[in-house]
C-alpha cells in the first residue's frame, strides 16, 4: 500500500495542527501574563526564590500543555512541549530552565512511544541550556532575533537526541524528516512570541513604575513639612486630602497607634475620624510592624458588611522602633494591590516617617535645651536634613537602591540623635554616628569630598562627650569644603598620649582669615559671617571644660586657602559619666 505523507497530503492536516498549536500556545501565554500573579512574580523576580518557584510550576504547566497538544506521528509524537523550557531559561536562568524540563518530561514519560527517553532527557538538558543564555543575558536584553535563535539550536539539540538514542535509527530518521521542519519553525516562533509578549509586559511595568515614581515626587513635594508640628488629626488630614488627590485610590487614611486621624474617600460615612482602630488588617500590620497587603473584603476585617473597600496596602510610621500610625491606600471594586503600589505607598510612608523625625528631633532639642543640650542638639543643622532628604528624593527616581541605603544612614543618624541623652559615649559609638552623617553629605557632594580616618585599634573603646567629633568634621565639610568648587579631603585622627586622647579634624579648605581665627572661640565676641558664628565650637570647648576642667583642651590652627586643623584633648576614660 502506497504509504501517505501526512505533511504534504492535499489538506495539509499536519500543517494546519502545527498552526493550532502555535494559536494555543500564544494564547495560553497572552492569557497568563495577565494574571496579577504572574506580573508580581516577572516585578519581584529574581530577587526572592518563592517567585521562580512558582514561574517554574506556570511555565512547567505550558510544557505539560505542548504534551497533550501534541500530534501522534508514525509511532511518536511531534509537539510544543520544549517551549516551556526554553522560556522558562531565558526568563529564570538554569533553576527555572530545568524546573519546567522536569516537570514537562514526567507527562512525556508515561506517553511512551520509541522516542519517550530522547524526549525526556532532552527537555531537561534543553531547560539547562536555555537556563546558561537567561543566566548572561538579561530578559530585557533578550530581543525576539535572540529567542528564535535559542529556540532553534534547542530544537537542533532535540533532533540529535532523538536521532542518537532513539530505536530503531531508521524509524527516527524517517520521523525527523517528516516533522523536523515545521516543528523547527513552530517551536521557534511560538518561544519567539511568547518571550515578546513578556517583555511587553516589562515595558508596561517600567511605564507604570515611572508614573508611581512621577506619583511620589509630586506627594514628596506637595507634604514637605506638613508632618513638621507632629502627627495629628489637622496634618494628617491635610497629607491625606493631598494624596488622594494625587494617587488613584478609592480611598486614603492616617492613624496613630489607637485611633483614624485622617480618612478621605468612599466608605467615609463609616471610617469615622477620631474612632478606634477596627479592621484586621491595621491590627495584623501593628502586630509585625511591617507592611500589610491585603486583596479581598475579608482580610480587610471592616465590620461594616456594605464596605465598598476591597483591597488596602497599609505601611507603618516606625520612628526608632516605635509605631507612630499608618498610612493607608485603599482599593475597590476588586481591584487588586500592584507592586507599583506597594513601592509608592511605602515610599511615601518613608517620607512621612522622616517628617516625623524631624518634628521629634525639634522635640527632642526643646527637651534637651531644659537640660543644657540646647547647644549641643543645634549642631543637628535643620539644612543638612532638608539636603539629605532632597537628595533622597531625587534618588528615589534615579537610583533606588542607593535611595534605600540613604534613608536608613538617615533614620540610624536621627536614632542616635534623638535617643542620646548620656552625655558621654563611646569613640566607636561617635565615630558610627560621623560615618552615618559622611555617608549622607557624599551622596550630595559626591566625589568632591574625600574622608581618611586614622583612629588607634585601642581608643575605640575610650569615652568622650557626645556630639564632640561630628560637629568637627560637619565644619569641616560646610564652611571649609563646600565653597570649594573641587572639593577636598577631611582627615581624621584619633591616637592616645599620656592618659590623653588626640583627637584631629583637619580639612585643606579654604581656612579662617587670621582676624577671625583669634576671636572664634571667645564667647563674649559676636561673630556673624557665611562661614558661621563659631558657636559649635565654642559649646564643644565648653563641654569639655565642663567635664574635665582644665584636663582638656580644644586647639585651632588655620591658613586662608590651606585649610583648618581641629584638635581636642580628652583625658582616656573607659567608663561613662
Amino acid at each position: 500500500m502506497e504509504r501517505i505523507n501526512i505533511f504534504f497530503d492535499t489538506e495539509n492536516i499536519f500543517l494546519i495542527a502545527i498552526l493550532r498549536n502555535i494559536g494555543l500556545i500564544i494564547l495560553a501565554a497572552y492569557i497568563t501574563v495577565q494574571l496579577p500573579a504572574f506580573r508580581r512574580a516577572l516585578h519581584n523576580f529574581p530577587n526572592r526564590s518563592r517567585d521562580k518557584v512558582f514561574l517554574v510550576f506556570v511555565l512547567g504547566a505550558f510544557s505539560v500543555f505542548g504534551n497533550l497538544i501534541g500530534i501522534p506521528v508514525e509511532g511518536a509524537i511531534a509537539n510544543t512541549r520544549i517551549v516551556g523550557p526554553i522560556v522558562g531559561g531565558l526568563l529564570g536562568g538554569p533553576f527555572v530552565g530545568v524546573g519546567v524540563g522536569i516537570i514537562g518530561a514526567i507527562p512525556r514519560y508515561f506517553m511512551g512511544g520509541f522516542t519517550m527517553w530522547p524526549a525526556v532527557l532532552s527537555n531537561i538538558f534543553i531547560g539547562y541550556v536555555s537556563g546558561l543564555v537567561g543566566k548572561r543575558y538579561d530578559i530585557r536584553r533578550m530581543n525576539f532575533k535572540l529567542t528564535i535563535l535559542v529556540a532553534f539550536v534547542c530544537e537542533i539539540i532535540l533532533k540529535l537526541f532523538i536521532l542518537t538514542m532513539a530505536k530503531p535509527f531508521e524509524a527516527a530518521w524517517e520521523l525527523e524528516k517528516t516533522i523536523a521542519i515545521p516543528t523547527i519553525v513552530a517551536n521557534c516562533l511560538a518561544s519567539g512570541l511568547f518571550i515578546y509578549i513578556i517583555r511587553d509586559v516589562l515595558k508596561e511595568q517600567e511605564k507604570i513604575q515611572a508614573q508611581s515614581a512621577q506619583y511620589a515626587m509630586k506627594v514628596i513635594h506637595k507634604t514637605s513639612g506638613l508632618l513638621r508640628t507632629g502627627l495629628n488629626k489637622k496634618t494628617a488630614q491635610t497629607v491625606a486630602e493631598i494624596i488622594y488627590q494625587e494617587i488613584h485610590a478609592a480611598a486614603i487614611a492616617i492613624t496613630d497607634a489607637k485611633r483614624v486621624l485622617a480618612f478621605v474617600g468612599n466608605g467615609c460615612d463609616h471610617h469615622i475620624v477620631d474612632a478606634p482602630i477596627v479592621t484586621l488588617a491595621t491590627k495584623q500590620m501593628m502586630q509585625k510592624g511591617e507592611p500589610v497587603i491585603v486583596n479581598g473584603r475579608d482580610g480587610i476585617g471592616c465590620p461594616n458588611p456594605n464596605c465598598p473597600l476591597t483591597a488596602v496596602i497599609e505601611a507603618p510610621l516606625i520612628l526608632n522602633g516605635e509605631l507612630l500610625g499608618s498610612f493607608k491606600l485603599y482599593k475597590m471594586n476588586n481591584e487588586i494591590i500592584s507592586p507599583y503600589e506597594v513601592e509608592l505607598i511605602c515610599g511615601v510612608a518613608d517620607f512621612l516617617t522622616m517628617q516625623l523625625a524631624q518634628f521629634k528631633m525639634d522635640e527632642q532639642q526643646r527637651l534637651l535645651s531644659q537640660a543644657e543640650f540646647a547647644a549641643l542638639k543645634a549642631q543637628v543643622n535643620p539644612h543638612f536634613l532638608f539636603n539629605s532628604l532632597s537628595t533622597i528624593r531625587i534618588l528615589t527616581r534615579t537610583d533606588p537602591e542607593i535611595a534605600r541605603s540613604l534613608i536608613k544612614d538617615l533614620a540610624d543618624f536621627l536614632r542616635k540623635t534623638l535617643r542620646r541623652q548620656r552625655e558621654m559615649v563611646s569613640l566607636a559609638e561617635e565615630m558610627e554616628t560621623v560615618r552615618h552623617y559622611v555617608h549622607l553629605e557624599k551622596a550630595r557632594f559626591g566625589d568632591r569630598i574625600q574622608i581618611e580616618e586614622e583612629i588607634e585599634m585601642q581608643c575605640g573603646k575610650f569615652f568622650i562627650p557626645v556630639f564632640t567629633i561630628q560637629p568637627l568634621v560637619e565644619n569641616a565639610l560646610k564652611h571649609g569644603l563646600s565653597h570649594k568648587t573641587d572639593g577636598g579631603k577631611v582627615k581624621i585622627t584619633v591616637r592616645s598620649e599620656k592618659q590623653m586622647l588626640v583627637v584631629t579634624v583637619e580639612d585643606n579648605g579654604i581656612g579662617i582669615a587670621a582676624e577671625r581665627l583669634s576671636n572664634l572661640l571667645d564667647e563674649h565676641i559676636s561673630i556673624e559671617s557665611e562661614q558661621g558664628s563659631g558657636i559649635g565650637l565654642r559649646n564643644i570647648k565648653g563641654r569639655l571644660q565642663k567635664i574635665y576642667g582644665n584636663g582638656a583642651s580644644l586647639q585651632i590652627e588655620s591658613q586662608e586657602n590651606k585649610g583648618t586643623m581641629v584638635r581636642i584633648y580628652p583625658p582616656c576614660g573607659e567608663g561613662s559619666v
